[in-house]
Order: C-alpha cells, then structure tokens, then sequence
C-alpha cells in the first residue's frame, strides 16, 4: 500500500519528535518540498537538499561551507524515509552534520516507525470498510440482483458465500455512550471502542474463520457460520457465551437472534428478524432470537401487519376505535390478557384492578367486538393480531 505524505501526517511526527532531538526536523515529500517543520514559515518552500535525496537516492549533509548549492536548505543532514523499499519522502534535522548525525539516524528510525504503524492501521482500516460495505449489501433486498458484486469481494476477503449462517445484531449503544461521556464525543474513542470489543471476540470460540463481523452505526453484526446439522444445539451456547464475553466491559447489552439462513441471499431476512428480537430484549431476558415461540409469534403478525389488513379485521378495528373502548381502557386490558395466557387472576394483579372489573371490561369487549378471547383460541389469535403493535 502506498501512503501519500501529506501535512496532516508529517506535522504531528515532527511535533512529536523535536522536544526529544532538541533540533529542528523538516519533512519533506517526494517533489522535495516542505510539509511539516518546527519553523512553520518553511512549510510549503522548495528544500534542493530534499530533492537531491529524493534524485540519489542517498543521505544529502548540508555543510555551512556549500548552502550555495542547495537552494531554500540549512545545514543539516537528510535521509530518505523508506518504506516497503519505496522512498516516499525525506527527513531532515537542522545543525552541522558531525554533530547531528547520531541523532538523525534516530529521528529517521522513529519516523519510519510512526509511519508504518499508520500504514498498518490505514490497511486495517480499509479492511473494516470493505467488510462493512460488503455486509451491507450482503443484507440489503438487493443481494440476489448483486451476485457478481458480492461474489468479487467475498474472494477478497475469503468469505464463502454458500455456507449456512445466523445473524446475530448487539446494541452497543450503552458502549458507545458510557465511552463518548467519559472521554469525549469524536471518532477516535467510537474507533478504540469498536477496537476493544474485537480483541474481546478474538477467541476462536466466538469469531471463526469464516464469520464475519462488522459495525454499523450503533449495532455489532455478526454473519456466524454454523453446520445444519448441529446448529440448534450450538447457536443459544455460543450466543451466550458471546454476551458473557461482551458484558465483562461492565455494562449490559443486549442481543438479538435471526434464523439460520441456507442461503446468502436469505441473510437479509435473518438480519431482519434479529432487529425483532433485539427490539424484544429486555435486561431481564437480553438474549432474544426469533425462535423463542413469544417473539416469533409476534413477528409473524408484526409482518402479517405490515400488509393492508383484510376488511374483517378493519371493521373490527374501526369499532375499537369509540370512546368506550378508552372508557374501559380496552387495549391494555387484552394486551395483559395474553401476555398472562389469558389467565383471569394474573391479568387482573397486573392491571391492578378487581377480578370482576377484568371480567366486565371482557364482557364489554366482547359485546362491542363480538371476541371472546377467554373462550375461543381462534378469538384469542385474532386479539394478538389486532393488538400486536
């Protein structure tokens, strides 16, 4: 990878480096100009000794004796910052070159250094961003129509489209947070934090080599590769094990579960339903996955839902709708009712309300919709349709 020097980079080393070499330091890049200096008036000046280096391909020492010959230079001596074999610019420290000589090829060590550290994390970087673009995709409606596309970059990543795979999503918001108001709103901390929540899902119990992971926004995404033919077994284990791992950072997270998708192309759907689930969490359960029957159940109508409703069921929504409905507060009333299973004495302790106040309110329920939930299971659907939000 080639790494461009530009002033925003430079001018930090140098900032770094000076107090330590007690010497003012030039850098400058491969046209031989000037781009971070301790004296900022030299910054964008021609420096001949930079270009000589540059030319040569060898340390340049600028003696008091000939600065005749190196227009916009002091003496000093230059040394070409070398990276991967390339030479990509050059360093330069101020002074008579017997006696800065020791602490130049110092300078030019440290610099290097930095360099490639950012060079590294640059890579790491734009690994991040393919992957999270890659995913991106890969759970958006349009992966069918992108098959090409996908297929290129899961070569580069050696990603295997065809293996069956869960999505799991994480809210890391209560992170994100907690970090922002300990040390401040910027991109470097949302970074580190994103940076230490990896290093804890290094082991290969939680990320193997074929799962992939990724940050969007506030959520952790994980594609995890899991065989057919064991995964029900496994996958509440690993999930499990997982949050038990995220949550040593001291704070609670909770996370949501999609469905074992047997294809690529069914993994915007798992993605979907592990959104549900994670809406479903609570700090009390927070793992949820689509398969646990309370939440698939309500998914199921949240899509049914999502659909015009069929003119039955909007006639008995337009009859909810009167002001005796809010009278007898029906909604919550039948929303309580099935989530106790419709057992009369826990709906009415959590109502806080009489038993025979629950059992008129149904009365009026049923002689304003005709349901009886109570009676029927069938009725009873119908009220989880109607209600389910």
């Amino acid at each position: 990878m080639h790494l461009l020097l530009t002033n925003n980079l430079a001018q930090p080393i140098v900032d770094h480096i000076m107090p330590i070499a007690q010497q003012n330091i030039n850098i400058m890049d491969s046209r031989g100009v000037i781009i971070a200096s301790g004296h900022k008036h030299r910054i964008n000046t021609f420096h001949q000794g930079a270009k000589d280096v540059i030319n040569s391909l060898q340390i340049v020492e600028i003696f008091p004796g000939n600065l005749d010959r190196y227009t916009g230079s002091l003496p000093g001596l230059n040394m070409p910052i070398v990276l991967h074999d390339q030479i990509i610019g050059v360093v330069g420290i101020s002074g008579h070159p017997d006696k800065v000589r020791d602490i130049a090829r110092m300078v030019k060590m440290v610099t290097e250094l930095i360099l490639e550290q950012e060079v590294l994390q640059e890579e790491v970087r734009s690994q991040f961003q393919l992957r999270e673009t890659f995913a991106a995709l890969l759970l958006s409606d349009h992966a069918s129509t992108n098959y090409d596309k996908l297929l290129k970059t899961a070569k580069l990543l050696k990603y295997e489209l065809s293996l069956p795979r869960l999505v799991l999503v994480v809210d890391i918001g209560p992170l994100l947070d907690h970090a922002h108001k300990n040390f401040g709103l910027n991109d470097l901390v949302s970074s580190r934090t994103r940076e230490s929540i990896m290093k804890l899902l290094s082991n290969p119990s939680h990320i193997a080599h074929q799962d992939l992971v990724v940050f969007i926004e506030d959520k952790l995404i994980i594609l995890k590769h899991f065989e057919y033919k064991t995964w029900e077994l496994s996958y509440k284990t690993w999930a499990s094990d997982l949050l038990r791992q995220l949550n040593t950072m001291n704070l609670s997270l909770c996370l949501g579960l999609g469905s074992l998708a047997m294809e690529y192309t069914a993994l915007g759907q798992s993605y979907q339903e592990a959104l549900f689930a994670l809406h479903m969490a609570t700090k009390q359960a927070p793992l949820a996955a689509i398969h646990d029957f309370d939440i698939l159940s309500s998914y199921l109508i949240k899509e049914m839902n999502a659909k015009e409703p069929c003119q039955p069921l909007q006639i008995i929504k337009a009859k909810l709708t009167t002001s005796l409905t809010r009278k007898y507060d029906m909604k919550n009333t039948i929303v309580s009712l099935l989530n106790n299973n419709m057992n009369i004495t826990s709906t009415a302790k959590s109502l806080y309300i009489h038993r025979n106040t629950l059992l008129f309110r149904l009365k009026k329920f049923k002689e304003i919709t005709g349901l009886d939930p109570c009676g029927f299971l069938n009725h009873a659907i119908l009220c989880k349709i109607l209600f389910e939000e």
